[in-house]
């Protein structure tokens, strides 16, 4: 008998991996109504953010003194972490990555510019709005000769509690490196255009200056969508990707 992988097996592993995906937008669906309601009434999806009512200062004194003389002092509303993520603020980003790790291009590292644009004005006051991203470009330039490329695409951010902050991202990638027989150093990546997808976990150092932990893979998706690039079948096509793992700061304005 010649070796390979079972038929069976392989329509389970595909099935597995539909049910996931099926499985992950239904519940994103299904939780998306209460997070939006959850992230209005912290200011999160209003522009501008949220702010002290005029009405707790006196505008004769600004000391908080009541029309009746009274020298109760109103103190200012906490200011919420989530009123610094707010959708409507460009954002330029800057940080260093290493590169490859795991791969033939392990051991370099790659700078990593990156500009965020407003979220798309759709939807502003539907439970759908959770769903919307931000425009994103960029670029992860590599220091040492290795892959280096320019993506662009869409970015999610969710506010979390004590000034923390999750993203996920969805890009197209277009790289300078090989596509197949890299040399020594150099990895396989079957075709031009990759998809560029990964996450962060972030802080709120300012309401203008957060710093994040990012990874960032690119491949061309050959294990779940069976591309086929260069003239090569999905089987013969390599696709040995690129992880980064990396710091970055970002300044919002």
């Amino acid at each position: 008998m010649t070796s390979g992988t079972c038929p069976l097996t392989t329509w389970r592993r595909q099935t597995f991996k539909q049910f996931t995906v099926l499985a992950g937008v239904g519940l994103s669906l299904f939780m998306a109504p209460s997070l939006n309601r959850t992230w209005a009434q912290s200011g999160f999806y209003e522009y501008p953010p949220n702010q002290p009512s005029s009405s707790a200062l006196s505008p004769n004194t600004g000391t908080g003194a009541t029309l009746s003389g009274s020298s109760n002092v109103s103190t200012p509303a906490p200011v919420d972490s989530s009123s610094e993520l707010n959708p409507e603020r460009y954002e330029i980003r800057f940080g260093a990555f290493a590169h490859g790790v795991g791969s033939p291009e392990k051991g370099t590292v790659d700078v990593n510019p990156e500009i965020v644009f407003p979220r798309l004005p759709l939807g502003e006051s539907n439970w759908w709005n959770v769903f919307l991203p931000r425009p994103h470009v960029g670029g992860l330039i590599n220091l040492d000769g290795r892959t280096s490329s320019v993506y662009a695409g869409a970015l999610w951010t969710f506010p979390l509690p004590a000034r923390f902050f999750a993203e996920l991202f969805l890009d197209g990638d277009k790289h300078d490196g090989y596509l197949t027989s890299a040399p020594a150093g150099h990895s396989d990546l079957g075709c031009p255009y990759l998809f560029h997808a990964g996450g962060s976990v972030g802080y709120n150092l300012s309401p203008q200056w957060s710093l994040m932990f990012t990874f960032d893979h690119q491949s061309n998706g050959r294990g779940v969508f069976g591309t086929e690039c260069d003239g090569l079948s999905a089987s013969q096509t390599p696709n040995q990707g690129i992880n980064d793992y990396g710091l970055r700061f970002g300044y919002r304005f």
